[in-house]
Order: structure tokens, then C-alpha cells, then sequence
């Protein structure tokens, strides 16, 4: 038991260590960089040598997991964290052998071993953790914006039929159609041809333009940065947590040597 838990120790402490992630890091990109060369025309060598390069990477990871799970005081504590499950189901999943007749398949789920940069990285799954906490929000300014954009196609679609470009044939295709003017690609173009029948329309577009564009998308992003300065301030507070937790188990330590060398002088002294 004793060597069971030094062992353990280690391989927790390298897990930890700065050095092991920055070489996962590393072995994330390189495997990104094999699954990107095989889309060139490569000579049978090198794709041969790619091939093998693959399983070297594919035992890597199999190899990484499996010490952060025997790290773990129990193996099953490792599958409390959503980040540890999402990489144990990437690294499951790329085992799928690469050969003719499931390839292209196995190379398009070894691509998403990229997506393990996340759990590496605090930042990115700081980011992650806000976007998900503000989809309910974001959620509700999308129907608000489906909305706007199902009225404004019903009225173009009325007021533009006659347009010889077919833009404003039916509401499916004028939803289209403002979804471009929203991105500002060529909008002016669709603009000039509806005011050639209707002098006026412009104000029809840049009455859309303000409430989806300068409204509502600012709107979206103003709810992501509200919720990541939100999230920042929970890491935060566990980093304080976490630092008041050891300086608290160092005063416990520190008085507990305090109450030892109390006793050996009082021992001397009765000397």
C-alpha cells in the first residue's frame, strides 16, 4: 500500500509538472501536423512513415491518460471531471486503426485530438466554460433575432416580389437574403435593385441593419464578455481558496513544531 500510494505521488506530481504539458502540447500539434501532411500528394515512404508515426502518437496519449488515472486516489475520481472524460473519449475513439477500408474516417476523429489544446490550456477552457454558461442568454437574443429576421423577410418579401433577381421570391430565400445583408456582403447591390422599384427601401435596410447587426450581435458579445469576466473572478477566487488552504496547512504545521520544541525545552530544562 505504502509504495502503491509513493507511486501514485510521483505520477501525480508529474502530471502536474509544467514540463509534462507542454510535451502533450507539443505531441497534440506534431499529431495535427501528421493528420495535415496526409492531405497532400506525399510519396508512399513518407505516408509510411506517417502511418507509423501515428501509432507512436496513439500510444503517447494511451500512455498520458492512463498515469493521470493512476494518479488519482481512485481511478474513478478521474471521470468526475467533465474536461477528464471529454479527453479519455477522444483518446478511446482515436484507437480506431487506420487502414483502406475506415481511413478516412479514422483520420477525420484523429483531427479532433487537436481539441485536447483545451484541457491544457486554463484560458481556453475559461473561455469554453462561458460560452456554454451563456447559451441559455444567448439563446433567447437568437429567437429575438429570428423574430426581427422572419418580419423583415415577410416584408421584403411583399414589398420586393417584382425584383427581377429572385432574392425575395419566398421568405426562405429572403431569409437568405437578409442574412447576407447582415454580413454585409454586397447588401449595397441587393439595396440599388430594390431601389430602383421602391426610392425609399433603403431605410427598409438600414433599420434591419441597426437592429441585427449594431443591436443584437453586440448584444451577444456583450453577454460572452459579462460571463467570462464572471468566470475569471471564479478561477480567481479558487486560486485564493486554493493559497489560503496551504498557508492554513502551513500555520497548523508551524504550530505543531512550535508545541514539539516546547516540549524538548521543557524536557532540557527539567534537566
Amino acid at each position: 500500500m505504502i509504495k502503491a500510494r509513493k507511486l501514485r505521488d510521483k505520477l501525480f506530481i508529474i502530471t502536474k509538472d509544467k514540463r509534462f504539458e507542454f510535451t502533450m502540447m507539443a505531441v497534440i500539434i506534431f499529431s495535427a501536423l501528421v493528420i495535415g501532411i496526409h492531405t497532400f500528394d506525399i510519396d508512399p515512404v513518407v505516408e509510411n512513415v506517417l502511418f507509423y508515426l501515428d501509432y507512436v502518437i496513439t500510444i503517447i496519449f494511451v500512455i498520458e491518460i492512463t498515469v493521470r488515472i493512476a494518479a488519482e486516489k481512485k481511478p474513478l475520481d478521474f471521470f468526475k471531471d467533465g474536461w477528464n472524460v471529454f479527453d479519455f473519449i477522444i483518446v478511446a475513439v482515436s484507437l480506431i486503426p487506420i487502414d483502406n477500408n475506415y481511413a478516412n474516417t479514422a483520420r477525420l476523429i484523429r483531427i479532433f485530438r487537436m481539441l485536447r489544446l483545451i484541457t491544457l490550456l486554463p484560458e481556453l477552457k475559461v473561455i469554453i466554460g462561458a460560452l456554454f454558461k451563456s447559451a441559455k442568454s444567448i439563446g433567447y437574443v437568437m429567437v429575438l433575432m429570428f423574430i426581427i429576421f422572419y418580419v423583415f423577410a415577410v416584408v421584403g418579401t411583399i414589398l420586393f416580389e417584382k425584383v427581377e433577381s429572385g432574392l425575395w421570391r419566398d421568405v426562405g430565400i429572403a431569409l437568405l437574403t437578409l442574412f447576407r445583408v447582415m454580413t454585409f456582403e454586397d447588401w449595397t447591390d441587393v439595396m440599388y435593385e430594390t431601389m430602383e422599384i421602391h426610392p425609399w427601401s433603403w431605410l427598409y435596410y438600414l433599420t434591419f441593419i441597426f437592429l441585427t447587426t449594431f443591436t443584437f450581435l453586440n448584444m451577444i458579445i456583450g453577454i460572452i464578455l459579462d460571463t467570462l469576466n464572471e468566470e475569471h473572478k471564479k478561477v480567481e477566487q479558487v486560486r485564493i481558496d486554493e493559497d489560503k488552504e496551504v498557508m492554513l496547512e502551513i500555520l497548523e504545521k508551524n504550530k505543531a513544531l512550535e508545541l514539539k520544541l516546547d516540549r524538548i525545552e521543557t524536557l532540557l530544562s527539567k534537566k
